[in-house]
């Protein structure tokens, strides 16, 4: 019973995607990173503008 508990828990709070993330400072040589978030505050001295198209490309909203 306790087994199956925590595997409904973990289940239901185990989310595939985040709604946005932020990421001042870093650069898209991490890309994978990512792929987890729907929308993405960057540092634009960080990213080329073909960088920010490409994450766009990829279903993104890049701010």
């Amino acid at each position: 019973m306790l087994f199956s508990a925590v595997t409904v828990l973990l289940v239901a709070c185990r989310k595939d995607s985040f709604d946005y993330g932020v990421f001042i400072g870093d650069d898209m040589n991490q890309q994978k990173k990512y792929e987890r978030y729907d929308n993405i505050v960057v540092d634009p001295s960080s990213f080329k503008s073909k960088q920010v198209e490409t994450l766009k490309a990829d279903g993104k909203n890049v701010y």
